[in-house]
């Protein structure tokens, strides 16, 4: 997590190896990077940079070779940093969110990290 002072201003999640954690596709050198945020008024100054290089450096620590990062179609700032990492756009899924009504217009991204 990022604090201002006391104030929670960003977190990422990164998931290892866990049962039934589908999107690893059985490997155990992979790790999920399931969420990162930065509150808005916090954007575009550095936060998410530091803390997806402190959640590479922890996944490399665990043995972790490979961050897989999902995406959606609409996110095009999410979709511009994961490049910029030098992330490749490893797979697209329009049917993904098929089963949920509220996004079910939105395309997966999925996103290879070697770290």
């Amino acid at each position: 997590m990022a604090f201002d002072g006391d104030l929670p201003v960003g977190a990422m999640t990164v998931a290892g190896t866990t049962k039934g954690l589908d999107m690893l596709g059985g490997r155990t050198d992979a790790c999920v990077l399931w969420d990162i945020r930065v509150d808005d008024r916090y954007k575009h100054m550095g936060i998410g940079q530091r803390l997806l290089d402190q959640g590479i450096a922890a996944a490399r620590t665990d043995g972790y070779k490979l961050m897989i990062i999902e995406c959606q179609n609409n996110n095009v700032t999410a979709c511009q940093f994961y490049k910029k990492q030098g992330a490749l756009l490893s797979r697209i899924d329009i049917n993904a969110y098929d089963s949920e009504p509220e996004i079910a217009d939105e395309v997966q991204f999925i996103w290879h990290l070697q770290i």
